[in-house]
């Protein structure tokens, strides 16, 4: 059966549908139109003061919440400023590194003149042989060794000049031999002539044969003189005391007027030195010179003599007389120094000075207070300055620092301009540098 309606058939609706009687089924504008009829409902009196109190507690409440706010941002501000003001203070007072400070020194150190040069025999004699055409036989001596005047030093091979020596040793014997019958011929004849049993003529041959035989003999003595000095000058003898430095002989050899052997008289040695010309002056005769050696060693002089004129190079050359030494030898290239005495002069440790880009500083620590903690503090100036000579662990400033100013002893290189340091000590000690050599 089906259950569709005719909408125009209401026999089956309730009589409260058909009517439209039911406010609650009354379509939405009609339901609305119906509501605004309805009388609105009234509040209660006492709800206006009850709203009214809760109105002004809650003024009250804001205001009181709202003065802590600015409150509390006041605070919070001041805070901040202190907390600002405290970083700012604890920056300003925060050390880089703590430093040993140190003064600077004024040290008597020996003023020095230093030089290179050579070391030579101070006077030398060459000694030749006095026989030509002999050949060297025995060599006695060596380079070095010590010698006294008149001891052999070579001999030659004698046996040839030996037998010249029996050779005119025979000659003078004949000679005397001839002399002796000529001088009997004449004392025989020669007074005949006085009776006329003689020439005249014959007498003088007598005479002259007496004279030539006496030449002869005279001859004959002075070629025996010649080879027995031959003889004796077969030894070659040292004529001064000193030490051999050069033995040109050898055996074997023959020699020809040559030098064999070069003594250094005396074994005394010089040290000779180009100086230029302009420091000169503060050098005299007698001024003390100190010359190296090898393995450390030094050997003490003194100036004997200074060339009046200067040599190709411009350069003038001193000479100083050296004490005897094992180590000192001939030919040597040494420096020394020449000791003119003793200069002030200021002195700084080498661990103070930094080198940075080919010039040398110092950090001077200044403004120089008392912080907080009851220690000293102080700000880094770095300072140029010009270095001298080394003395062991000092270095002298040819250009004075003030005798005042604290230097940072060590680690100068880990400081930059500006930075505040602590001092771990008051520098009342000055450097003091190693005692430089006389």
């Amino acid at each position: 059966m089906s259950d569709f309606r005719d909408p125009d058939d209401k026999q089956d609706l309730p009589s409260e549908q058909v009517s439209g009687t039911s406010p609650s089924e009354l379509p939405t504008y009609r339901q609305s139109e119906a509501s605004a009829n309805k009388p609105s409902p009234k509040l209660p009196l006492w709800v206006f003061p009850v709203l009214v109190a809760v109105l002004v507690m809650g003024v009250l409440i804001g205001k009181y919440w709202g003065g802590n706010d600015e409150v509390g941002i006041d605070a919070l501000a001041v805070s901040n400023t202190a907390q600002s003001e405290g970083d700012s203070d604890a920056s300003s007072t925060q050390t880089v590194l703590s430093v040993e400070t140190i003064l600077p020194s004024q040290d008597s150190i020996g003023n020095t003149l230093s030089a290179d040069g050579t070391i030579s025999a101070k006077d030398t004699a060459n000694v030749s042989a006095k026989v030509n055409g002999v050949a060297i036989e025995r060599i006695l001596v060596e380079e070095g060794d010590r010698v006294e005047v008149g001891q052999v030093l070579a001999v030659f091979d004698t046996d040839a000049m030996e037998q010249q020596v029996l050779q005119a040793e025979a000659d003078v014997a004949e000679a005397e031999a001839t002399l002796a019958n000529a001088s009997a011929d004449a004392a025989r004849v020669l007074p005949l002539i006085e009776i006329d049993a003689i020439s005249q003529q014959e007498a003088d041959r007598y005479r002259t044969s007496e004279v030539r035989a006496r030449a002869s003999l005279q001859a004959s003595k002075a070629r025996l003189s010649n080879q027995r000095l031959g003889l004796e000058n077969s030894k070659v003898v040292a004529p001064v005391s000193g030490v051999i430095s050069e033995k040109m002989a050898e055996v074997g050899m023959v020699s020809g007027g040559g030098a064999l052997f070069t003594i250094i008289k005396g074994g005394l040695l010089e040290w000779r030195a180009d100086v230029d010309p302009k420091l000169v002056g503060d050098v005299g005769v007698g001024t003390p010179v100190r010359v190296s050696l090898p393995d450390g060693d030094t050997v003490m002089g003194e100036v004997s003599r200074i060339a009046p004129t200067a040599d190709d190079n411009r350069q003038i050359t001193i000479y100083a007389s050296l004490a005897e030494n094992a180590k000192a030898r001939a030919g040597m290239y040494q420096t020394g120094e020449f000791l003119l005495g003793s200069i002030s002069t200021q002195t700084i440790p080498n661990s103070a000075v930094v080198s940075n880009d080919g010039y040398d500083y110092v950090m001077l620590v200044t403004q120089i207070r008392d912080n907080r903690e009851d220690q000293k503090v102080g700000r880094v100036r770095q300072q140029r300055v010009t270095l001298g000579e080394r003395y062991g662990a000092n270095i002298s400033v040819p250009e004075p620092l003030p005798n005042d100013s604290q230097l940072v002893k060590q680690g100068g290189s880990f400081l930059n301009d500006g930075d505040l340091v602590r001092i771990v000590n008051d520098a009342t000690q000055k450097s003091q540098p190693e005692q430089a050599q006389p």
